[in-house]
């Protein structure tokens, strides 16, 4: 009797083993879908399609919160780093422009350079027309009463939009019932001094730029004595006199 029930529990271990051992087999044969990063991402890195691809993998390999579409990805901002190869998972990524991230543009900023505010009306800033990755020129016109002297010019060109806040702090695109407060662009130290200097000593307006590529173009200012005359607008002008 005691050999019969060690046959029969040697045959039920034997059957519960294989009922194991095929459901792990059947599973490495099902594969699904999820999204993987091409190369080694940093932390705040703002994903691109090129950084990601689809990756077919074992079912059992699967982080239950992993993507299956780089649509759901593109145009977030990485929270952690991530190796080549390895499985970007949703909690791991946020919106750039979401309310409660105030540092969602960080992402967007290459080494040395900072983000700054300027503050900055529809009228003076093409009409709320701006978005982040816009390239903008930042024109200055001086205050007489502070600088003893009235003109405007180009201070800055190219720089690159970061984010369009509210009144309300908030990004504007989040903030339906926000004004606009000001534009947040990315500048360098020199760059932010400058910015700084000239919001105290006079206005700032916004101007859309073109293409990430396009050369600084030097121009002369605009003074009272030459805002009618064409011949102040030729780099030798004051050369001819």
């Amino acid at each position: 009797m005691r050999e019969r029930r060690l046959l029969v529990l040697a045959i039920l271990v034997a059957l519960a083993t294989g009922f194991i051992v095929y459901n792990y087999l059947a599973g490495l044969d099902q594969r699904v879908s999820v999204v993987v990063a091409t190369t080694n991402l940093g932390e705040f890195t703002l994903l691109e399609s090129s950084m990601l691809r689809v990756a077919s993998l074992p079912a059992g390999g699967v982080h239950p919160r992993a993507v299956s579409s780089p649509s759901m990805l593109e145009g977030r901002v990485l929270l952690a780093p991530v190796d080549a190869g390895q499985q970007i998972l949703i909690t791991q990524v946020r919106d750039r422009g979401a309310v409660g991230t105030g540092n969602s543009f960080v992402a967007a900023l290459e080494p040395g350079e900072r983000a700054m505010l300027i503050p900055s009306t529809l009228a003076r800033s093409v009409g709320g027309a701006l978005a982040p990755r816009d390239r903008v020129d930042i024109i200055f016109v001086a205050d007489q009463l502070k600088l003893g002297v009235s003109f405007a010019r180009v201070l800055l060109q190219g720089l690159r939009v970061l984010d369009v806040r509210s009144d309300r702090g908030r990004s504007l695109g989040a903030d339906r019932d926000g004004l606009p407060a000001g534009v947040v662009v990315a500048v360098t130290l020199e760059q932010a001094e400058r910015l700084a200097f000239a919001l105290e000593n006079g206005q700032l307006y916004i101007a859309s730029s073109g293409g990430r590529d396009e050369p600084e173009v030097p121009t002369p200012g605009a003074f009272y004595e030459s805002l009618f005359s064409a011949e102040s607008w030729r780099p030798d002008a004051s050369d001819s006199e």
